[in-house]
């Protein structure tokens, strides 16, 4: 499967390949310098938590600073989360899914 392009809510999201679905449109645009990693989050944690359409792992300057590679990989049972570019972004610490 190619690699999907990011995306914020005025730029439409692009199919992956025949076949595939597109991703939903993010919940909200993100503040200037970061931007969310275009790929379906399926659950959150060993819990499998829900998560809900629209909500993506967010990039920092286009990169993943975070521990966790994916969500669904994602280790922290905390339920805390992390504020980022100026407590606009509310962001698991460990994978970067944004909870905002």
């Amino acid at each position: 499967m190619s690699t999907l392009a990011l995306h914020t809510p005025k730029k439409p999201v692009e199919y992956a390949g025949p076949g595939t679905p597109a991703l939903p449109a993010p919940l909200r645009e993100l503040p200037a310098g970061l931007s969310y990693r275009a790929e379906r989050v399926a659950h959150h944690g060993l819990h499998r938590e829900y998560v809900v359409p629209g909500r993506f792992v967010v990039l920092i300057g286009g990169e993943s600073p975070w521990a966790t590679a994916r969500p669904e990989e994602c280790l922290d049972t905390s339920g805390q989360g992390v504020w980022i570019a100026d407590y606009e972004v509310l962001v698991c610490l460990s994978c970067g899914l944004d909870c905002t």
